[in-house]
């Protein structure tokens, strides 16, 4: 049988064909398809040929297979730097509970404005350790642990944990030189909420484009929710930290999702450094409250 019309596209499969049929149809152009040596031809009548051609080209742009994005580079250490995170929580909750040196590391600790604005700044960091009771603690080593592992895996650990501890403090200190007098606040949900917030902001890649579109603001209004539903709570709850370790930890985060640490030795370098600043703050709290009357 002899092929009527002039061919605008070939195919081996007659499902190509057939989809190209209806994309011709959708601009007023009939398409036949018909059996060939080859496999399976369409055809259009010879007036409308270069049209139809153009509209196929045009399809053909439109649908052309994308490169998928480089999935991002995950770093190890994840599991082993939130198993230090929690181990300095239960350590500065033993010390505490046991008194340790015969010294209130409670009072040696807790933020307390007044006497943050006095000069004990390293309030900011030891208040971060120190938990109400048990179940205070544990919570907040629960989801310090999760968070605190992912960012780990996206930012490196030892990056990620001093963002961490940085921008809790950073919150700390603001919570504290605005903080009334009589008040108190204690906890590491400031650094939890820190490292949400460095979450947030992370380049998450997507398969299609219409993911990648959904995908710009989708971590940070799912990172919003989170912070509404677990940053709120009762009266004793210090939404302003919270607040303000989101805000700090997603400021601090922004220049770290292009230019990370490799794994390696920054990196350790990075925890040893979020290490020595915890313990140099206990130790100015410790030595302080040695020192009080």
């Amino acid at each position: 049988m002899e092929n009527s019309g002039e061919e605008v596209f070939r195919s081996r499969g007659l499902s190509a064909c057939d989809e190209r049929v209806l994309v011709l149809f959708a601009v007023g152009i009939v398409g036949r398809v018909e059996a060939t040596a080859a496999g399976f031809g369409l055809y259009v009548d010879a007036p409308d040929a270069g049209r139809a051609r153009l509209e196929l080209e045009r399809y053909a742009l439109e649908n052309r297979p994308r490169p998928r994005p480089t999935p991002p580079r995950l770093h190890p250490g994840a599991v082993a730097g939130a198993a230090a995170y929690v181990a300095l929580l239960f350590l500065v909750g033993v010390g505490t509970s046991r008194g340790f040196g015969h010294l209130d590391w409670y009072d040696a600790g807790v933020l307390d404005g007044v006497r943050l604005r006095a000069g004990e700044l390293w309030r900011a960091v030891t208040a971060l350790t120190l938990h109400a009771d048990l179940a205070h603690l544990a919570a907040n080593a629960g989801f310090g642990a999760l968070f605190g592992a992912l960012a780990g895996r996206v930012y490196g650990a030892g990056a990620a944990w001093l963002l961490i501890l940085v921008a809790s403090t950073l919150a700390n200190l603001v919570n504290g030189l605005l903080m009334p007098a009589g008040r108190l606040s204690i906890g590491a949900s400031t650094a939890v909420f820190a490292a949400l917030g460095a979450l947030a902001v992370h380049r998450w890649p997507a398969a299609t484009r219409r993911a990648r579109v959904g995908l710009t603001g989708a971590p940070i209004v799912a990172a919003l929710v989170l912070l509404a539903l677990l940053g709120t709570g009762d009266a004793h709850t210090d939404i302003a930290a919270h607040a303000l370790g989101f805000g700090c930890g997603t400021l601090l985060a922004v220049p770290l999702r292009r230019f990370a640490p490799p794994p390696g030795r920054l990196q350790h370098i990075a925890a040893a450094i979020a290490v020595a600043i915890v313990v140099a703050a206990w130790s100015l709290a410790l030595l302080a409250e040695h020192r009080a009357p």
